[in-house]
């Protein structure tokens, strides 16, 4: 059995009892393959390669946990995130955590090396070291929307979460099909529509803008959240 199947059944048992969550989804991304040789270029310039994880990385097990409707609902209203949608963050990233040491531990039992990246996030820069949805991109999960949000077939609204491995398995091929309405030419913008800062355009994301909402979230919610450009729009849930 591909290792493919192993990594959904760990996952789907970690968050049994997760109401807000779905069905996940999980992709493969070669290491060598031109999206993830190029994250300096398209992520940050100093983004971890998988060699820096370690010398024998093959493949990047990259997994997506979609959000309910019910869960992108929380955070309906208002200009600024709900206390129950910084939650279901925490409480996610908390399950993320847990799900990346079950298959670390799943590998090492079968011989293979993994280890779990250790990126970090640049608050000077506003960029990640270890870029979750540019790992996904890559691993055929999908394709980056006008809110800047990586959109898969099960929509946008949800976590990633990634363990680079020695796994010598086939591995999924990026996303050409666009999911975007937007970038498809359908019109669409609700995403910039419902972002409450004007940090989101049809022309751009303004970082700085969104994380001062984001910092004041960690503040007075518990978390860096903000999310109003990524509930109640068409592309947050597909079923």
């Amino acid at each position: 059995m591909s290792f493919r199947e192993t990594a959904l059944e760990i996952i789907r048992e970690k968050i049994r009892g997760a109401y807000w969550i779905r069905e996940p989804l999980v992709g493969f991304a070669d290491v060598s393959s031109a999206h993830i040789r190029g994250l300096r270029s398209s992520a940050a310039d100093d983004h971890l390669m998988p060699e820096d994880v370690f010398p024998e990385a093959e493949i990047i097990i990259s997994y997506f946990l979609p959000f309910t409707r019910a869960a992108g609902e929380c955070n309906r209203d208002g200009d600024f995130p709900s206390q129950l949608w910084a939650d279901l963050y925490n409480r996610t990233n908390a399950l993320i955590a847990e799900i990346n040491e079950a298959l670390v531990s799943a590998l090492e039992a079968e011989g293979v090396k993994a280890a779990v990246p250790a990126g970090g996030f640049d608050t000077e820069r506003l960029l990640s070291r270890w870029s979750q949805r540019h790992v996904a991109e890559a691993a055929g999960l999908g394709t980056f929307g006008v809110n800047n949000m990586l959109i898969t077939r099960a929509g946008s609204m949800g976590r990633f979460g990634s363990v680079v491995t020695a796994l010598k398995e086939k591995a999924d091929l990026p996303m050409t099909e666009e999911l975007c309405i937007s970038k498809a030419g359908g019109g669409c913008l609700a995403c910039v529509k419902r972002c409450p800062t004007g940090a989101l355009s049809a022309d751009g994301f303004d970082r700085n803008v969104c994380y001062f909402v984001c910092r004041k979230a960690e503040e007075e919610l518990g978390a860096d959240v903000c999310g109003k450009c990524a509930v109640c729009v068409p592309c947050a849930v597909w079923d």
